[in-house]
This record gives C-alpha cells, structure tokens and sequence, in this order.
C-alpha cells in the first residue's frame, strides 16, 4: 500500500513534487514532464518506518516500490516515526528545477537540478537525505550546513520566494530600462515579455552556473526590416523567454535555437545564434542576486551555417564572418 503524503508542481517548469509513503519507508520524487512519453522521475529516499533490512531489496525496485534503506547506511535501523503530512512543505530552487523536501522545517531531503542520470545516460548523479550516512544507489548523505553547500542553496530559496511576496519587480525593471538608455538612449516602445526567472539544468554543465543563470535577449536590425516585420519577431523573442523551463535547459553564448518566425520571412534563416559580437553595446546590467546578467544577442543563421556550427564549434562559425557587422540583421547572410 502506498499513500501520496504531499504533491506540487513547480512554479514554472513542467515538474511535479510529491512525497510517496509505502509500509516502510518514504520516498521524495520530482517528476518531470508528467505524463509525457519522454517523462523521467528524479527519486530520494527519506526514511524508514521499519527495522533496515541488511541489503537492498531488489525485488522491490523491480516491482516499482522504494525500497528501504540498508542497515549500515541508515541513520535509524530500527525505524524513525511516521511522517505527519501537516509538517511536510517543498522548497522549490530559483531555477525551479529542484526542491527540497522539510519537515518541521528541517530539510529531510533534497533532489538538485542535476540528480539521476545525465543526459548521455553514462553518469548518475544522487540526491541527498538528511538520515542516510552511507552512499548509495537511493540516496547520497545530506551532511550538515558545514559540508554540503545545499543547506545554504536551500535557505537562499526561501528568501528568493520570500522576496516576490513583496512584488520587487518594479524597482528592478527599472534598474535594467536605466542601463539599456544610458547606452543606447530613449525606449520608444516596451513589451512586457520579462518573467524575472533564469534557466533550470545548467549545474549539471558547470562549476559556475551563477555565471550563467542570468540572461537578456536582444535582438538589432534595420529600421525598415523592423517595421515590417515587427509582430512576428517580437512575438518570436517573447516565445524563447520560457523555452528555458519548458525544456529544462539553459541559454548561453554560442547555443543556438530554431527560429520558424524569420524563416517564414526569409525562407534561408531556420534558426539563431546566440552570441556576443565584438561591436555590440556594452550595456552594463545591474547583478541579480549577486549575479552577473548576460546579454546574449540572436543572430540569424541558415541551416548550413547552424549545422557548421554544431560540427565545428559556434566560433569557428564567427570567424568566417570576416569581418562583417554580426549585430544589426538586414536579410543578409552574415557568415
């Protein structure tokens, strides 16, 4: 028998939390694009109920039940008390692609954007519970605030969501239009597209993802290609705003990304690249959270220009620009 304790979805990724209590023993799960046919479940043990059998129980897993955790790696062998669901509350990361499991608000667990199998199925990364003591296949140990930098990403959290009670969005706009005039002068006309989130996953890619978890598309072009083509392509660069959470990936320089709109425009241009040219505005944003913002401009490429760069490296594609103004499109091929 087995009892859903807590359930919730993520504020913006197509994620769902719930906590699963068997007989004996609790898991937590974050399962991503639920039912989708390309879905995948992120698992941790929390606890056992029941006296910690003295191996992993295989029958079990193939069966599709958590198992308990062995002996030797558990915090309580002889079995910790029932949790009660009134006490248990998720904390979502400001990615919103990982959570924390608290009771009484005490992390139990946590399941970090980059836990379970990596992308290329060769690596599996844990999650981590407060009462194992030994690793594993279930579950990593949590450790303290002193050994593991999730206690802090946790509480960091809090705040962040704390922080939107308040509604800070205004103030902060207004410190990104002042950096955008005071490099490229007046704004004629403001879309409110903006979220005020970053993108999910991008741990799993890097040791420094506070360097890249912030970001601003711009897009430059000619007056005149502008005004006739201004609803699609603003409606385009509103689409890739969430795209981010929608897939659970991330934006950096030098990824590019299918664009149907400008192609629809001029037939050759299937996608763009996401890059910083050399004569771009150096437009100074404020940090968000102690983090830098980074202005990622899209360039149009064609197909064969995408599939190049996919082959050989997004700068090895800049090169053959020789010499060309990347930053303002006009139809025209760049590379």
């Amino acid at each position: 028998m087995k009892n859903i304790l807590l359930e919730e979805l993520s504020p913006f990724c197509p994620i769902q939390a719930f906590v699963e209590e068997y007989d004996d023993c609790v898991y937590f799960y974050l399962w991503d694009y639920p039912g989708e046919e390309y879905a995948r479940i992120r698992s941790c043990w929390v606890r056992n109920y029941k006296k910690a059998p003295e191996s992993l129980d295989l029958e079990a897993m193939e069966s599709g039940k958590g198992p308990m955790l062995p002996r030797a790696l558990c915090a309580h062998p002889e079995g910790a008390e029932r949790l009660d669901p009134d006490h248990l509350s998720i904390v979502w990361f400001e990615e919103c692609d990982a959570a924390a499991l608290l009771y009484k608000e005490e992390i139990l667990s946590v399941i970090p954007g980059w836990a379970g199998p990596s992308d290329d199925g060769r690596s599996f990364y844990p999650s981590y519970a407060r009462d194992c003591i030994g690793e594993s296949d279930l579950c990593f140990p949590l450790g303290t605030s002193e050994t593991n930098a999730l206690y802090e990403r946790v509480e960091s959290a809090k705040q962040f969501w704390q922080s939107w009670d308040a509604n800070p969005w205004t103030h902060l706009q207004q410190q990104y239009l002042d950096a955008i005039t005071r490099e490229l002068g007046p704004i004629d006309n403001y879309y409110a597209i903006d979220g005020g989130h970053w993108p999910p996953k991008v741990e799993q890619y890097t040791e420094t993802p506070e360097q890249l978890r912030r970001f601003e598309l711009a897009f430059a072009c000619e007056t005149e290609w502008l005004a006739k083509n201004e609803k699609q392509m603003l409606q385009y660069i509103s689409g890739q705003t969430s795209l981010p959470w929608s897939y659970l990936t991330f934006f950096a320089r030098g990824h590019t990304i299918p664009c149907r709109e400008i192609g629809q425009i001029h037939e050759r241009f299937t996608s763009v690249l996401l890059a910083q040219p050399a004569n771009a505005p150096a437009i100074s944003f404020p940090d968000m959270g102690e983090d830098p913002v980074n202005l990622l401009w899209m360039i149009p490429i064609t197909d064969e220009e995408r599939q190049f760069a996919e082959n050989h490296g997004s700068e090895a594609l800049i090169q053959r620009s020789a010499g060309k103004d990347l930053l303002v499109f006009n139809g025209e091929c760049k590379f």
